[in-house]
């Protein structure tokens, strides 16, 4: 196989295998092991939101130390040998170590991700094309971990115990054949550059000393809370406003099959475009679709069902355009000795918001059905306009160089 083609292979293993257990983890524990729904969705939070603040931003430092091949490597070794061990984990604690293994390797490959679609393409349009298709393969990764979910409900009196335990198992070896293949693309793959001579050494201070990108990180943490507020308090909106039980997956499943349907046209979108304002074109789009949530309560239960269809393919089409450009931004702020650190940096906007994004709009869920909507609206219209004013700000990133001695093949690239 071409390295192009190990490439690609091992991002999409790791993409689809990652959205599957995202969508099934739970289900597993509850019906697999026989854990109460309670203690085992506060195991797997307490183990992800531990590894959130150990290795936030340690994962930055070793993926900068590593080189990202390497980083990858390791984030998927992790995770091969972390997902058998979940057969034997019958107690929260157990569930709450592994799922802090888990959680870490997932990190840490996050703050490679930037530095492997770096690796292989040359130009942003190219990056925003290998950055749209892997948001796209993460997508299908979700959807199929939905229809995994139903496929085991169907099974489980004929299948049991196997069924159950075969979602791991097969988790683990995909991650293993995705580490061995970034290992082999890696073995090609540059040493990270030394910082220059009479430059300051490389460290989280600089990060942080870059204003721009910091705002911009923190602009972005509107866009992430919405994601999770979609995930998370949507199907218990719907169920408080009576309607049809069935509504909440398929809004799930149109989601997950639009924002991949919707990427060619987020290309589209962006041709020649500023990314700070795609970035603000995506704020808006998630604040319309977030606020027309809100004025589902007069409607009838076929006028509901109609306007939430269409305010899923908006929520969708910005989250396209948000998942093209984002780590593109990451990336021109960075240079190839500091880019894990800036790619640790901004995921913490998406840990944060799956740590707190939940308390925070099933709080705002008390007040009123309708408030969390307006107050995402309301947030991602200001963190559109943040966009809009970077985007006339003259920050002037620097442009980081290959990673890599000579691209992955073209097979590896995606057609800007």
């Amino acid at each position: 196989m071409a390295h192009g083609g190990r490439f690609m292979t091992a991002m999409v293993v790791d993409a689809l295998g990652s959205g599957v257990w995202i969508t099934f983890s739970l289900l597993y524990f509850t019906y697999g092991q026989g854990l109460a729904l309670t203690a085992a969705g506060a195991a797997l939070s307490t183990g992800a939101l531990t590894a959130l603040v150990l290795g936030g931003l340690a994962v930055g430092v070793l993926t900068d130390r590593m080189g990202p091949f390497r980083a990858a490597t390791l984030s998927c070794a992790i995770r091969a040998v972390a997902f058998p061990c979940y057969l034997f984990a019958d107690r929260p604690a157990t569930v709450a170590v592994i799922a802090f293994a888990v959680s870490f390797g997932d990190r840490l490959y996050w703050a490679a991700h930037g530095g492997l679609v770096e690796s292989v393409t040359s130009g942003e349009q190219a990056r925003r094309s290998l950055f749209a298709l892997l948001n796209s393969l993460r997508n299908v990764g979700l959807g199929l971990g939905a229809l995994t979910v139903a496929l085991g409900a169907w099974l489980e009196e004929s299948a049991g115990a196997p069924l159950w335990n075969s979602i791991p198992l097969v988790n683990a070896g995909s991650f293993a054949v995705a580490g061995l293949l970034f290992h082999r693309v890696g073995r090609n793959a540059r040493p990270v550059a030394a910082p220059e001579p009479g430059r300051r050494a490389v460290s989280y201070r600089g990060v942080l000393a870059n204003r721009p990108f910091v705002v911009f990180t923190g602009a972005t943490l509107t866009l992430t809370l919405s994601s999770v507020a979609f995930d998370s308090i949507l199907p218990v909106y719907l169920r408080s406003l009576d309607l049809p039980l069935w509504l909440p997956p398929v809004v799930y499943v149109l989601s997950c099959v639009a924002i991949p349907a919707f990427q060619p046209l987020a290309l589209r979108l962006g041709r020649d475009r500023h990314a700070m304002r795609l970035m603000a074109l995506a704020a808006v789009l998630v604040a319309v679709a977030l606020g027309g949530l809100a004025t589902l309560g007069p409607l009838g239960p076929a006028g509901a069902t109609a306007l939430i269809g269409l305010l899923v393919l908006v929520f969708s089409l910005g989250e396209a355009i948000f998942g093209a450009v984002a780590m593109t931004v990451v990336l021109s702020y960075a240079t190839p000795t500091d880019a894990g650190r800036y790619s640790a940096f901004y995921q913490l906007a998406w840990g944060l918001s799956g740590a707190l994004g939940p308390g925070i709009h099933t709080l705002l869920f008390s007040v009123s059905g309708s408030a969390p909507w307006i107050a995402m609206a309301a947030a991602l219209l200001g963190g559109a306009a943040v966009y809009l004013r970077l985007a006339r700000t003259a920050h002037a990133p620097q442009k980081p160089t290959s990673y890599s001695r000579a691209p992955a093949g073209r097979k590896g690239r995606t057609r800007p």
